[in-house]
C-alpha cells in the first residue's frame, strides 16, 4: 500500500516536511491518526492527521491510490473555505521518514488545531430537561453549524460522517471537522473496500450503509436529525435502531415540540428523496419553530418527486463498534441525473494521430499555475507538436501549438452567477431568455429533469440549489461563452488546443460522468486540466468560427468531434472553459 501501515504512530519530537514538529497524538479515528505538532516555521501549533484508514488493510495499492487522491481533492476545495463553524485546512502534504528501520511514505493534512471539546460536551447525557435549554442550544450551536455545513454543501462536498465527535468547540464556536469520508456527489466509490461502511452507525443515513457512493448531501441531514434527536432524548443507545426515522417521545405537552419533531421526522425520513432536501430548508425550519412554534410547513406528499423504492431485508451484522442488529437496504433510485453515453471519440482520435504529442520546454519566467479573474484557476500547458494521420479534422500533417493557460475545469454555475450580476443592467430577460447586446447568452430552463440550476428572482440571479454550485454551466451559447471569457480578459479555447490535450489524454480516457456532476470530481489529465470530453465545449476556429467541441449527445446525429455551430444555439450537455495566450 505505497509504503503506508495502517498502524504507524509517530513519536513526539518526530518532523514532517521539515517543520512540522510532533507534540502528541490526539486521538485515532477510522481515516487516520491526529496530533498536536508545532509549525517550527510560523511559530504556530497546528493539527496534523496521517491518512491511514484503517480498512486500508483490505484494499489493494490501487484502490487505496484511488481512495487517496479523492480525499486529497476534496481537501483542496476545503482548504478553499472560510467560514467560521468549518475547521481551516492549510494543506494535504506527503513526507517520507524513517520509521523502525523502514522507510515510510506518510500523508498528512494539516489543519487549524482545535480544543479538545466537541459538540458532545455541550450536550446533556440524558437530554435537555427544559423546552428553553433545547431552542438555546440549537440556536447557539446548531444553526453555526448548519450555515458551515451549507457552505461544505455549496462547494460539492458531502461530509458523510456528521456526529456530536467530529463538531469540535473552539472558544464559543462549534466547528464542523473530520472530513476524512467526505468526497464529491457523484465521486465514484471504492468498491469491494472497507471505505464503503466507514461511518458512524448511529448518525449513518440507509443509503449510504447500502452504498458509500449513493450518499448525497442529504445523507449529512439525516446525520443532523439525529443529533437534534438526542437534544432532547438523549445519547443515541442500543435501544435505537440504526438507519430509521426517529421521533420525539413526548410531545403533548409542548407546540414546540410537536413542530421540533416533525422537523426531525422529516429530516431522517429513510427515504432520501421524501427528506429535507437541502441543509438551507433544515435551518430555516428551525429557526421558523422557534420564533413560532405553530409555524409547521405541511409534510411531503407521495408522489411530489421520484419513489424510493426499497425493498428491506434483515440480516445480522455484529460490528466491532457498537455491536448492534442493524437492517441493511437495498436501494433503487429513480436518479434525477442524467447519464451520458459514451461517444465514439477515442476511437476518431486514434485514428487521427500517429503517436502521443512531442511537448516542448515551458516559457521561461512563467508561473505554472495562475489565478485569473472570474476566480478561474489557469494551468501552463506547455508548447506541443502532434503528429496528424492522413484523416484528421485539420488536414494537416503536423500540428504545432505554443504555450497557453487553460482553466482547470468547465466554468461553473456559480462562477457564471456571479459573471451576470456583475453586468445584470446590460441585460434582457425574455421568458427564460438571457440577453446580451439582442443576443441570448443563457437559457434560464429545465432541460434536464429535475435540474434547473440557476434562476432570476426579479432581482439577481442565483443558483437555485447550492449542491449544484460547482457543477459545470450548461444551456449557454456561443455568445454568453464568448462574453463570458471576455469579461475577464480571457478566450474560449481553441479547436487545435483541445484536440491536443484529447490526444494527451487517450490513455487516461474515464466514462463520462452524469449530469449534472461538480467538476471537482472530473478526471485529472495532462497539466492537471479537469475533464476534457466530459462534457461537450464551445471553442473557436483558427479563423475565429465558433465550434462545439466533442460529441454533443443533443446532437447525436453527427458523429464530428468538432463542429461548426450557431453561437445563438444552445445545448443541455454543452460547457465551455476559458484559456490565455502565454505571452511575455
Amino acid at each position: 500500500m505505497n509504503e503506508i501501515t495502517t498502524h504507524m504512530l509517530l513519536s513526539p519530537g518526530t518532523i514532517l516536511g521539515g517543520i512540522y514538529q510532533i507534540i502528541r497524538l490526539i486521538g485515532k479515528g477510522g481515516m487516520g491518526t491526529v496530533y498536536m505538532a508545532y509549525d517550527l516555521s510560523l511559530d504556530l501549533k497546528v493539527a496534523i492527521k496521517v491518512i491511514s484508514p484503517e480498512g486500508g488493510e483490505s484494499m489493494d495499492a490501487a484502490e487505496y491510490e484511488i481512495a487517496l487522491k479523492r480525499f486529497q481533492a476534496e481537501a483542496r476545495i476545503v482548504a478553499q473555505i472560510d467560514h467560521p463553524n468549518v475547521i481551516r485546512i492549510y494543506g494535504f502534504k506527503q513526507d517520507t521518514i524513517e520509521y523502525m528501520g523502514q522507510s515510510r511514505t506518510v500523508d498528512y493534512l494539516v489543519m487549524e488545531l482545535m480544543a479538545e471539546r466537541t459538540l458532545r460536551d455541550t450536550m446533556d447525557e440524558s437530554g435537555f430537561e427544559f423546552e428553553e435549554e433545547v431552542i438555546s442550544w440549537i440556536t447557539k450551536f446548531m444553526i453555526p453549524i448548519l450555515e458551515g455545513l451549507e457552505e461544505v454543501h455549496k462547494r460539492g462536498i458531502v461530509h458523510r460522517d456528521i456526529k456530536p465527535e467530529n463538531i469540535f468547540m473552539k472558544e464559543k464556536s462549534a466547528k464542523l471537522a473530520d472530513f476524512g469520508l467526505s468526497m464529491g456527489f457523484d465521486f465514484p466509490s471504492v468498491t469491494g473496500s472497507m471505505i464503503e461502511i466507514f461511518g458512524t452507525l448511529a448518525y449513518m443515513a440507509p443509503e449510504q450503509y447500502n452504498n458509500f457512493s449513493l450518499a448525497r448531501e442529504t445523507a449529512d441531514i439525516f446525520a443532523i436529525g439525529r443529533i437534534l434527536f438526542e437534544a432532547v432524548e438523549g445519547k443515541i443507545t442500543e435501544k435505537v435502531t440504526p438507519f430509521k426515522q426517529v421521533q420525539l417521545t413526548n410531545t403533548a405537552s409542548s407546540e414546540y415540540y410537536k413542530s421540533l419533531n416533525t422537523v426531525i421526522m422529516a429530516a431522517t425520513d429513510e427515504n432520501p428523496m421524501e427528506r429535507i432536501g437541502s441543509v438551507r430548508e433544515l435551518r430555516e425550519r428551525l429557526i421558523d419553530i422557534g420564533e413560532c412554534p405553530h409555524n409547521v410547513p405541511p409534510a411531503r406528499k407521495e408522489g411530489n418527486g421520484p419513489q424510493w423504492k426499497a425493498q428491506v431485508q434483515k440480516v445480522l451484522l455484529i460490528t466491532a463498534v457498537l455491536g448492534l442488529g442493524v437492517f441493511t437496504y437495498k436501494l433503487y433510485v429513480d436518479s434525477k441525473s442524467i447519464v451520458v453515453p459514451e461517444p465514439q471519440q477515442n476511437i476518431e482520435v486514434q485514428q487521427s494521430v500517429r503517436n502521443q504529442p512531442d511537448y516542448g520546454e515551458l516559457p521561461q519566467g512563467f508561473e505554472q499555475l495562475i489565478h485569473g479573474d472570474g476566480n478561474s484557476m489557469l494551468h501552463l500547458v506547455p508548447p506541443m507538436e502532434l503528429e496528424l494521420g492522413l484523416e484528421n479534422p485539420f488536414g494537416e500533417k503536423l500540428l504545432s501549438l505554443d504555450a497557453f493557460y487553460l482553466s482547470e475545469s468547465p466554468v461553473t454555475n456559480e462562477q457564471f452567477v456571479d459573471f451576470l450580476n456583475s453586468i445584470i443592467d446590460k441585460l434582457k430577460n425574455v421568458d427564460s431568455d438571457v440577453l446580451l447586446d439582442d443576443h441570448i447568452i443563457i437559457k434560464l430552463s429545465e432541460k434536464i429533469r429535475g435540474y434547473k440550476p440557476i434562476i432570476f428572482d426579479e432581482k439577481r440571479f442565483l443558483v437555485q440549489d447550492p449542491m449544484h454550485s460547482s457543477c459545470a454551466v450548461l444551456m449557454v451559447t456561443g455568445y454568453g461563452a464568448e462574453a463570458y471569457a471576455h469579461h475577464f480578459g480571457l478566450r474560449l479555447i481553441k479547436a487545435r488546443e483541445w484536440f491536443a490535450l484529447m490526444a494527451s489524454n487517450n490513455n487516461e480516457e474515464k466514462d463520462r460522468l452524469p449530469l449534472p456532476t461538480p467538476v471537482i470530481n472530473y478526471p485529472q489529465g495532462k497539466f492537471d486540466i479537469r475533464g476534457i470530453n466530459q462534457i461537450a465545449e464551445w471553442g473557436k476556429s483558427e479563423k475565429g468560427d465558433f465550434l462545439i467541441l466533442g460529441q454533443a449527445v443533443s446532437s447525436m446525429l453527427s458523429s464530428t468531434i468538432i463542429e461548426e455551430k450557431d453561437p445563438s444555439k444552445y445545448y443541455t450537455d454543452t460547457g465551455f472553459r476559458v484559456a490565455k495566450d502565454a505571452v511575455p
